[in-house]
């Protein structure tokens, strides 16, 4: 009837809808009228002004690539959740992952006495106390500089102290990302596992369950490893607007308030000071860089922290290294600078400066800043 050719077919199927929904209604009957339709018929199908709802449902293929998603076109004398939503076929039926939408008053507050430690000596003391509850942290650092094995500290510490965590790890299989102690917090119900192997991830999709996962456990620590991980994992039509939908993601997080430890791969390139290769850095509370060194032809770690907003914290560059325990963070390269340009120099000594031969100003121990 649709595509009926001949005069007024659309006026008589207009006629034939209108009469029917008027005699479902009268018999108190919830009625799914189901079609298939072109996008361009949006507008001119009259079926479409009778009911009083309209769920349009679409599916998108890119390369090797295949999405659905949903759209509440109307749903008459209610409010719905504006956009595209995406869902799965599953031999449970449907798994729709609705849009996650920003509470205005879930944004995260000014950060207060309860500060979370994250396991690792020296660097709670960097932080200036620890990382405040519900606020989001972004290391980054280059391969092998120590985020994962940080960021499992940071799980293993808060279990520690009664706090469940969730991971989410994109970088490897969960046999390789599962270290002993992890498997242990694991077993003990004290860690979740969030699936990532799932083909064709949407955002919308893993901040489901992050979050139904978060009010299942009661968890207060989240770990995403890593950005990078995360990005090629969703399917390519949600990586355009990659750092939109990540801005949604850490909001409603740290507005269920949890911290949110994400981990980031950098080049470790020494002409710029770029934390994320999303333009990502603004979105976070917190900012923890690691980088490489050459000294005396062997590669060193440096750790600092580069921002905790509305908190103090040190501006210092330290050493540090990986042991078989974990992070060990050790003093400032007080002989040294030009750290950050990767081939730092010695200091000149006093009697050198006395002499004429130019040198840095000496370092002060403990110095703050306030981001």
């Amino acid at each position: 009837l649709a595509t009926e050719r001949a005069p007024g077919g659309h006026a008589d199927l207009q006629e034939l809808v209108q009469r029917l929904a008027m005699h479902l209604t009268s018999w108190q009957a919830t009625t799914f009228l189901v079609g298939e339709y072109p996008e361009s018929e949006m507008e001119t199908t009259p079926v479409f002004t009778v009911a009083d709802g309209l769920i349009w449902l679409a599916q998108s293929v890119h390369w090797n690539s295949m999405v659905r998603k949903m759209q509440v076109m109307k749903m008459r004398g209610q409010a719905q959740i504006p956009g595209l939503h995406t869902f799965r076929i599953t031999d449970k039926g449907i798994h729709v992952f609705p849009r996650a939408i920003i509470d205005a008053g879930g944004a995260s507050q000014p950060p207060g006495d309860v500060r979370m430690t994250m396991g690792v000596p020296r660097l709670d003391e960097m932080l200036g106390g620890g990382l405040p509850a519900g606020f989001s942290l972004l290391v980054a650092g280059p391969t092998g500089s120590g985020k994962t094995i940080l960021a499992s500290a940071f799980l293993t510490e808060g279990a520690r102290r009664g706090e469940t965590g969730v991971i989410a790890a994109f970088e490897k299989s969960p046999k390789q990302t599962r270290s002993r102690t992890l498997e242990d917090l694991i077993h003990k119900g004290q860690l979740s596992v969030i699936d990532t192997r799932a083909l064709d991830l949407s955002i919308d999709e893993t901040l489901y369950e992050l979050t139904e996962t978060i009010r299942r456990t009661n968890a207060k620590r989240v770990v995403i490893d890593s950005l990078s991980g995360f990005e090629l994992a969703l399917a390519p039509t949600f990586r355009e607007d990659f750092r939109e939908s990540l801005y949604r993601m850490v909001t409603v997080l740290t507005g269920m308030g949890v911290a949110v430890l994400m981990t980031s791969e950098l080049e470790d390139r020494y002409s710029d000071l770029r934390f994320s290769p999303y333009g990502a850095a603004f979105l976070t509370d917190a900012i923890i860089v690691q980088r490489y060194i050459e000294v005396r032809s062997r590669l060193r770690r440096v750790i600092a922290v580069v921002k905790i907003r509305g908190s103090f914290h040190s501006n210092e560059l330290r050493e540090f290294e990986i042991t078989d325990e974990g992070i060990v963070i050790g003093d400032v390269l007080a002989d040294y600078e030009g750290l950050l340009g990767g081939r730092p120099t010695a200091r000149a000594t006093l009697p050198d400066a006395l002499a004429g031969t130019p040198s840095a100003l000496p370092v002060e121990s403990g110095a703050w800043e306030r981001s």
